[in-house]
């Protein structure tokens, strides 16, 4: 599953997200104040990282993959730790002296809970992107520093700038079309 992965995120770079990317570069002078601000009101975004996530998509969005992989690859390891705290999954372990450490972001995945508060296809894809050594496995070839400069400008460096910009899109997008909803229906009940 992996290797096919692998397939279509060359497909869907090449063929939709790179063009879209050239459009909205083109057509659209956002700052990155504007990705700051798009974080800030995005509920996947832990608060405390608004900046962090803002400043990653800001620099992906200008082609700077190697600033925004820095960024977004610890933020979305602890943007996972976060929301399985938040749903009562237990996240870190005891070490033989009884010190508490937090668990890396493989262990995390391997979490049976996993799925229940991401879903089946974006566990799939974090395990895919940043865990699985069948795969880039960009969180620890990052962490060790073993990417070189052609990494960052790799299909995979792009493809984590779009799932970031996703998450943090859709999230928000979802939430402000819920308020909205909310906000018609008591309007509606109020008449």
């Amino acid at each position: 599953m992996v290797h096919d992965y692998q397939i279509l995120i060359n497909i869907v770079v090449h063929g939709d997200i790179w063009p879209a990317h050239e459009v909205l570069l083109e057509e659209h002078r956002l700052r990155e104040d504007d990705f700051i601000g798009l974080a800030s009101q995005s509920p996947i975004v832990p608060r405390g990282r608004e900046r962090l996530f803002g400043k990653a998509l800001y620099a992906g969005f200008d082609r700077d993959f190697t600033v925004s992989m820095h960024l977004l690859a610890p933020q979305i390891e602890h943007m996972v730790r976060f929301h399985l705290k938040n749903a009562g999954v237990k996240t870190t372990n005891l070490d033989i002296d009884g010190i508490e450490n937090e668990n890396g972001l493989s262990t995390l995945m391997g979490l049976p809970e996993v799925e229940k508060v991401f879903g089946k296809d974006l566990s799939f894809e974090i395990r895919a992107l940043f865990c699985d050594a069948l795969g880039p496995n960009l969180r620890n070839e990052l962490a060790h520093g073993l990417l070189n400069d052609d990494s960052f400008q790799s299909i995979h460096a792009i493809y984590v700038w779009w799932i970031g910009l996703r998450l943090v899109f859709n999230t928000f997008w979802n939430a402000a079309r819920k308020a909205e909803s909310d906000k018609d229906a008591e309007e509606n009940n109020d008449n």
